[in-house]
């Protein structure tokens, strides 16, 4: 097998959709001390750790711990996990981290599984709308890097021309619509008649030739 070095990527040139709901190794010697404290063993050797990737609704794409680890040469060698603590980390607090794709572990990631389904009962029960909303890739172009529940939307109004602004989806299809909904993650500065909270509608739509998503004040 080749150098696992030589595999390793940059987190933040990665796309969630290819992070999510994967096993991956990244490497951040800054967050060791962390793990110590939490109960976690920890070699001298280490260098990372090995996580679960998962989307939080709120805080965006995130990394539930499962155990610290290190890459040498083609190997992968990961120290007795810790089910007694949970530590889940934001990709936006580890952007600049190198991580290894799940492909490239050769591990038994069955022995994971509880992980797999713990985050799964936790963070994605009872949010079916963002789950669909998630699939409609035609609004990749339009979400916030490593928060792919926030999306930027156009609003337009008579009074005040355009306002860019970023919502978190909530809901598809709402009363019997076809639409989305969204949640203003922002006070906006424009469309007085909005305010940081509010759940506001908002549809694709091809404007000047190129798709935009839009919500009409």
């Amino acid at each position: 097998m080749e150098n696992l070095e030589l595999c390793l990527k940059k987190l933040e040139d990665e796309n969630w959709r290819e992070l999510t709901n994967t096993i991956v190794y990244i490497r951040c010697s800054q967050k060791l001390e962390l793990l110590k404290n939490a109960g976690f063993k920890v070699d001298p050797r280490n260098d990372g750790f090995l996580a679960l990737c998962f989307i939080d609704h709120a805080k965006g794409l995130s990394f539930y711990v499962i155990s610290a680890a290190h890459i040498r040469g083609a190997d992968i060698f990961v120290s007795p996990q810790n089910k007694s603590s949970a530590i889940i980390l934001t990709a936006q607090a580890l952007k600049d981290c190198p991580y290894l794709n799940q492909q490239y572990i050769a591990i038994d990631f069955s022995l994971y599984a509880d992980y797999v389904q713990t985050v799964k009962k936790e963070y994605e029960q009872g949010i079916d709308d963002v789950l669909y909303i998630r699939d409609i890739t035609e609004l990749d172009d339009f979400r916030k890097p490593f928060f792919p529940d926030d999306i930027e939307v156009l609003l337009l109004g008579k009074d005040f021309g355009q306002e860019r602004i970023f919502v978190r989806s909530e809901h598809y299809g709402q009363e019997g619509q076809n639409g989305l909904t969204g949640m203003l993650l922002e006070q906006p500065v424009k469309a007085k008649g909005l305010n940081k909270g509010d759940l506001i509608d908002f549809m694709l739509v091809e404007r000047n030739g190129k798709l935009c998503t839009v919500h009409v004040v």
